[in-house]
């Protein structure tokens, strides 16, 4: 068992449960399965791996990122983007965010988010690769469709996003530490294998809006 982390953002419960039923028809549309194999989040760093003792340690500098960011950024939000196609890595396709709050210029939010996530990453020396991840939710991922096929399916996701009419924009909810699971990924989880099992479980949830906590 090859076991990475990772550290998302969760949106609000209502735009996350649109991104799943948007995810749901594009996948099953086309039998590709591995944006499936996700929650419904938008990764702030690549996999990762990280020493078991560690783990306590970051869950700590995590939640101190969190608070820092409700001080800076109350009411943080994500904005919908842009469809992004990434048909080079086996046929992917995002919908693009960027990051909003009353307190901060239009779209620095997010980035304001990735620079803490990345620094508090380098703090702990875990290596991530060489540029923040984008923020970005998975349509599709891996499918391995033909080039023809795969520029039905772009057309086919712009569609479903606009047909279920998602908002253009979601709050921020929580900062969350994932930890993964996969035998096929083996030490490899660049190339998509870990989607025939990938398995996860939340190991420390954030908030990032104020008032989540009962003291504020």
């Amino acid at each position: 068992m090859s076991t990475r982390y990772g550290i998302s953002v969760i949106l609000d419960p209502a735009f996350s449960a649109g991104l799943h039923r948007a995810r749901q028809v594009i996948c099953s549309q086309y039998g590709c399965w591995a944006a499936e194999m996700h929650s419904v989040h938008l990764p702030l760093a690549g996999y990762f791996a990280c020493p078991e003792q560690e783990v306590p340690s970051l869950g700590a500098a995590l939640e101190k990122v969190a608070g820092d960011f409700r001080g800076e950024c109350p009411e943080a939000y994500a904005v919908r983007g842009d469809i992004v196609l990434e048909p080079e890595k086996k046929g992917c396709i995002y919908l693009a965010f960027g990051g909003g709050c009353d307190s901060v210029a239009e779209g620095e939010a997010g980035t304001l988010l990735r620079a803490e996530v990345a620094e508090v990453l380098g703090r702990f020396n875990l290596a991530v690769g060489t540029e923040a991840a984008p923020l970005r939710f998975a349509l599709l991922q891996y499918s391995g469709l033909s080039a023809q096929v795969f520029q039905s399916a772009a057309r086919f996701a712009a569609g479903v996003v606009e047909g279920l009419q998602l908002p253009t924009r979601g709050s921020m909810s929580e900062l969350v530490l994932f930890r993964f699971e996969s035998t096929a990924a083996g030490e490899c989880w660049g190339s998509g294998a870990w989607a025939t099992d990938l398995s996860w479980r939340i190991m420390g949830s954030y908030p990032l809006e104020t008032g989540r906590y009962p003291h504020e």
